[in-house]
């Protein structure tokens, strides 16, 4: 007979999901689902009771972050993998650039075709934030430069900025299956001048760079941007954020001005923007 689940449908903004994911660790949860503004949560039956949802929301509540149960519902056990792979279809960015599972390589034939196995990492194109950061790498990579994919996930950003010319390109992450992940996926496209490595950014030491893709979160990027123009001010580089809402594009802006960046353009998808500057 196969196992029944009961998978509790939650809002909570996406900014704040990892740090909720994170709080709920070590709850005996058989999976998370995270999509834009939900996340969902899934309990084997034999493993839940009742006083998980007053947990879930007396944690979320204690640490300022909004969140309400939608709604619960009782699902049965099957080849999850299988359902997601499934559901993953190549991510057309523009006439250039596709993203694409693995499996389904041969679907796409775009000039710029990055191909990814993306396992539990973030950043597969899935995501307008990743997407538009995507557009603006194609502007503004010039060949033999130097570049930091900052908060790397699934490696797509530094692969991209292979692919458009540059020379070397470092990719960090603090989580390790991001850093596995990109690792495997340089490998998938043949990419050879992309180092990575599992790091922190609040305390990693970034050297000088023609460019800096940092696809995170206003929190991290806000106290960091001191430490991005050091790494920028040399080469009077290129800086383009994101994982932004626009509600604190603002916010981004002042701060990036303040110290000592050009601002040059805003993408926006969706509630989501990703910003360029450069260096003075």
């Amino acid at each position: 007979m196969k196992s029944e689940f009961i998978a509790i449908h939650i809002f909570v903004l996406e900014e704040f999901q990892d740090i909720l994911i994170g709080l709920l660790f070590n709850m005996d949860f058989s999976g998370i689902e995270q999509s834009q503004d939900m996340m969902t949560i899934i309990f084997n039956t034999f493993n839940y009771h009742e006083d998980f949802d007053r947990f879930i929301l007396e944690t979320a509540k204690n640490h300022d972050i909004e969140c309400t149960i939608l709604n619960k519902e009782i699902i049965q056990d099957q080849n999850w993998n299988k359902e997601w792979e499934d559901s993953l279809e190549p991510i057309i960015v523009n006439e250039t650039i596709a993203i694409t599972p693995e499996w389904k390589k041969d679907e796409v034939h775009h000039p710029l075709t990055i191909i990814i196995n993306p396992q539990m990492a973030f950043g597969t194109g899935y995501h307008p934030t990743t997407r538009m950061v995507c557009r603006e790498l194609q502007e503004w990579v010039q060949p033999n430069s130097s570049w930091v994919d900052a908060g790397c996930g699934s490696g797509v950003l530094g692969i991209l900025a292979s692919k458009l010319g540059a020379k070397d390109i470092f990719a960090f992450d603090n989580d390790e299956w991001s850093v596995e992940n990109a690792k495997d996926n340089a490998m998938l496209n043949s990419i050879d001048n992309m180092h990575v490595e599992q790091a922190d950014i609040f305390t990693l030491n970034l050297s000088p760079v023609d460019g800096i893709a940092a696809n995170m979160y206003r929190n991290i990027i806000l106290p960091n941007m001191n430490k991005f123009h050091e790494a920028l001010h040399k080469s009077k580089g290129i800086m383009i954020v994101s994982g932004i809402l626009a509600i604190d594009e603002d916010e981004i802006v002042q701060s990036a001005v303040k110290h000592e960046f050009e601002y040059l353009k805003t993408l926006k998808e969706q509630d989501w923007v990703a910003i360029t500057f450069r260096a003075l």
